[in-house]
């Protein structure tokens, strides 16, 4: 009944998580519309600006030869020389008329001007309003992002307390069992719960980036099981030599997978009755870039004549599957105990 509960719940918010995303793709193209709006209106303000500067410095030059008319014209006063009393009321006359051209021309400047003005204004309050717009879309799509980084979050949060859960109840099952292979069957899916457990709770308790560091990753999956297996120290010892790599949950996950599977199988099969050594696990990137992930032990090891496509196990299933969903490369030696390689090919997002 709790499962259904949970996967009901699970279910609504997935539903809300893609209104919000719906919701937060038209915010962003309506402010991408406003923002085109906005850089239109700047370019025709800074248009019509150029403009009323223009006209601004006719009006100066027409001014300056009004001045320059009416000066001239207050200084020419008729000479007593008869032959040039008709020549100078002629000059007088066309002066007086370019004066009055020059004064209607002035006014019609000035009303331009004035128009100008006016458009300017108009422009900068529809600038404001977008502007105003503009802002009001940028505080929408922020609430929306915020609440969407919620979601996710509740989701997140509702999904490792359903993992917790299923862990706890198969670690009391497991103490509960008599039977060696029960128990050991009930241990190794438990570790392979906390594998998966694992990837979610270090995307929401990292730093927020939603990619998981390998050397952390890697190093509580092998305590996780050396806890769950009662490893014997200082007999049994488990070494991790990760680089500290960030992958993302696609790629942690299914590596993080091969970890437990193959370290759980070295710790149970590896040592025989001696049950002294160590199991190496090794991850990092190659010259070449791409990446490498070794689990070594110096056990027993596996006989010469077995290759990795002849075991049937279901721990080895669940190996050859993430495998071939890495589109990786597996290989098993065979020296001083067994080895396993894995090999990535080369990642763009790294």
């Amino acid at each position: 009944m709790a499962d259904e509960q949970t996967y009901s719940a699970l279910a609504i918010r997935e539903q809300e998580y893609e209104q919000l995303q719906t919701a937060l793709e038209n915010a962003e193209a309506e402010i991408q519309a406003l923002a085109h709006e906005n850089r239109q209106l700047q370019l025709e303000r800074s248009q019509t600006q150029d403009e009323i500067a223009r006209l601004r410095h006719m009006l100066a030059q027409a001014h300056a030869r009004l001045l320059e008319s009416q000066v001239a014209a207050s200084k020419s006063v008729p000479r007593p020389i008869s032959g040039l009393e008709g020549e100078l009321t002629i000059v007088n006359e066309e002066l007086q008329i370019s004066l009055e051209e020059l004064q209607v021309t002035t006014e019609e400047l000035e009303e331009a001007n004035a128009a100008l003005v006016r458009t300017n204004e108009t422009l900068e309050q529809q600038v404001a309003e977008r502007t105003r717009h503009l802002e009001e879309a940028l505080g929408e799509r922020d609430e929306l992002l915020r609440c969407k980084d919620h979601l996710l979050y509740e989701i997140g949060h509702r999904v490792r307390d359903s993992l917790q859960i299923v862990t706890s109840l198969i670690r009391i099952q497991t103490g509960r069992s008599d039977n060696p292979l029960v128990r050991q069957a009930l241990q190794a899916t438990g570790a392979r719960i906390h594998a998966v457990a694992q990837v979610h709770d270090r995307l929401f308790t990292d730093d927020g980036s939603g990619r998981v560091r390998m050397d952390r990753y890697l190093t509580d999956i092998c305590q996780q099981i050396s806890d769950v297996l009662d490893v014997p120290t200082p007999l049994q010892t488990i070494e991790v030599e990760a680089e500290p790599i960030e992958l993302s949950a696609d790629l942690a996950f299914p590596l993080g997978l091969i970890a437990t599977e193959l370290v759980n199988n070295a710790l149970r099969h590896a040592f025989g009755k001696s049950g002294t050594g160590t199991v190496w696990v090794q991850f990092g990137r190659m010259p070449d870039s791409q990446l490498k992930l070794v689990i070594a032990d110096d056990g027993k090891g596996i006989s010469p004549g077995v290759e990795f496509t002849d075991m049937v196990g279901l721990g080895m299933h669940i190996v050859a599957l993430m495998v071939q969903r890495l589109h990786a490369t597996l290989s098993v030696a065979h020296v001083h105990g067994s080895c396993f390689t894995l090999k990535l090919p080369k990642i763009d997002e790294l």
